[in-house]
């Protein structure tokens, strides 16, 4: 038999039946009862005639029920489309339609945009809906279960069999289905429980993150993976965060620092002990030394920062910092893990030397097979054999990388290319700036002149010729911003997330 990601959850199972595997917002669950209740889904799912290849969809907060169904399917064959749930109802219908689904599982608190999907799309003939009042359109998840039987359901799988497509691009455009499979899940759960003694089984999480993200859809796994408890929850509320880490007594947390300046916040309102806390992980953005200071001092006394440079299409992990690593300069994401190649090249994937930036290529088993149903779009992605990131980045002479921008998020002003990683990093070391981010505008002579977009910090208060001030002192003449819009936030993905740059441009993107 193969390794894939159903049969390690079932190992788990057998390893640690008593042991806590999973709890949301409302109920717990040990390893042997949630593998009695993924089998029964497993073995649902084949008198739904959903065979091996199937797309399902899934349309849900994180749930206990939702994570079953997950699992399920993966010991099944099936391959779930996790649907975006804080998305529109054009969202999630072109979600739904460009991946060819054929079924449909969905919370209750998702029924009205179900039945809309269902009206718009009607390639999708088996529904099924979980939790609380089941709408009269859709057989119950549970009645289903209650049918089915809990022995290990009997399989064919390989690793190279696909298990999810999750979406990914939304940032810069239509997102698109990448295809993940067992294998490259599998590895990267390997190389992050080795490389980082994380997750174990004594490990628990709590991640209010949504799982149709492959950050937290790949942390689920892990956790599953390892035999660690992974506790998911519909919202984040930095209150109730702070509340179960004391009371849980988790062990490891995932943040950017968005997130991590509202914990500190409620925490210095209301202090909890958090010294259960051994690792914590920043990413999506530059954590400022001194956001690091305060966290270790007031939020996480007993933690180790670990850093990472992460995409879906690598399933997701690329690089990791751990506490001990000593780069050149601050900021680096790291050195690839251990399955894993990275190099920087040039715009003719000739590589460059230590201190030139250049595009992120990535080769190893953690790589995707593909965006689904998009041939052109994946031939050039993984031309040569490698993955081409979109992302610049460069080396320091001990190997670490360093995350420099997006190549669509470059400006180029005055022929000179200008990244605006490095121009919002400046910005972050002004104690009046909240949150800075720069985007390029069209202009006349230069080809495009640079604009920054600034939140202030609470009761704080800047000019235009404070921000350009603070930025000539940093960073060279030609890059530094020549008008400043102040905005009172910043567009997000879920829970404070990537700044979603589209929508900064259409807003304020005009000469």
């Amino acid at each position: 038999m193969e390794m894939t990601l159903g049969e390690a959850f079932a190992r788990s199972a057998r390893k640690f039946p008593d042991k806590t595997a999973c709890m949301d917002d409302d109920s717990a669950l040990t390893y042997g009862q949630m593998n009695d209740r993924v089998n029964r889904w497993a073995h649902a799912l084949k008198g739904l005639d959903r065979v091996k290849g199937t797309r399902v969809a899934t349309l849900s907060n994180n749930c206990i029920s939702l994570m079953e169904v997950y699992l399920g399917n993966l010991k099944q064959g099936i391959v779930t489309v996790p649907l975006d749930s804080r998305g529109t109802i054009e969202d999630i219908c072109f979600e739904a339609d460009s991946t060819d689904c054929e079924a449909l599982v969905f919370h209750s608190d998702f029924a009205g945009p179900a039945e809309e999907l269902l009206d718009r799309l009607p390639r999708i003939k088996t529904v099924v809906c979980m939790g609380g009042k089941v709408p009269k359109f859709a057989p119950d998840y549970e009645e289903l279960l209650a049918r089915g039987s809990s022995k290990e359901p009997e399989n064919h799988l390989v690793e190279e069999d696909e298990a999810f497509l999750m979406f990914t691009g939304g940032t810069t455009g239509k997102p698109k289905g990448a295809i993940l499979t067992h294998k490259g899940l599998l590895w990267n759960i390997i190389s992050v429980t080795t490389e980082n003694q994380s997750p174990t089984p004594e490990d628990k999480i709590y991640y209010p993150m949504q799982m149709y993200h492959t950050a937290a859809l790949s942390r689920f796994l892990a956790y599953m993976y390892a035999g660690g408890t992974f506790i998911g929850s519909k919202t984040f509320d930095p209150e109730v965060y702070l509340d179960m880490v004391e009371k849980e007594r988790t062990t490891f947390i995932v943040g950017n620092p968005t997130i991590y300046r509202m914990l500190l916040e409620a925490n210095r309102k209301r202090p909890r002990d958090t010294s259960s806390i051994k690792r914590w992980l920043c990413t999506q953005g530059f954590l400022h030394p001194d956001l690091k200071e305060e966290v270790e001092a007031d939020l996480w006394p007993e933690g180790e920062l670990y850093g990472s440079y992460a995409l879906t299409e690598a399933s997701p992990a690329v690089t990791v910092l751990k506490p001990w690593d000593k780069p050149r300069e601050w900021g680096s994401v790291g050195r690839p893990y251990m399955c894993t190649e990275v190099r920087i090249v040039d715009e003719e994937d000739r590589d460059l030397p230590v201190g030139e930036a250049g595009e992120i290529i990535v080769r190893g088993p953690t790589i995707f097979k593909g965006y689904y149903k998009n041939p052109e779009e994946t031939a050039r992605t993984l031309r040569g054999g490698w993955l081409h990131t979109g992302d610049v980045g460069k080396y320091d002479d001990l190997g670490y990388l360093y995350m420099v921008d997006r190549i669509k998020d470059m400006i180029k002003t005055g022929g000179i290319n200008v990244y605006c990683r490095e121009i919002e990093e400046a910005l972050s070391r002004h104690p009046g700036v909240e949150e800075g981010v720069v985007i390029g505008v069209p202009h006349p002579k230069w080809g495009e002149s640079i604009r920054a977009i600034i939140v202030t910090k609470k009761g704080g208060r800047l000019t235009e010729a404070d921000v350009i001030d603070h930025c000539r002192q940093h960073l060279a003449s030609h890059k530094k911003p020549t008008s400043i819009i102040f905005a009172d936030e910043l567009p997000k993905g879920t829970f404070g997330g990537k700044v979603l740059k589209r929508v900064l441009r259409d807003k304020y993107g005009k000469e």
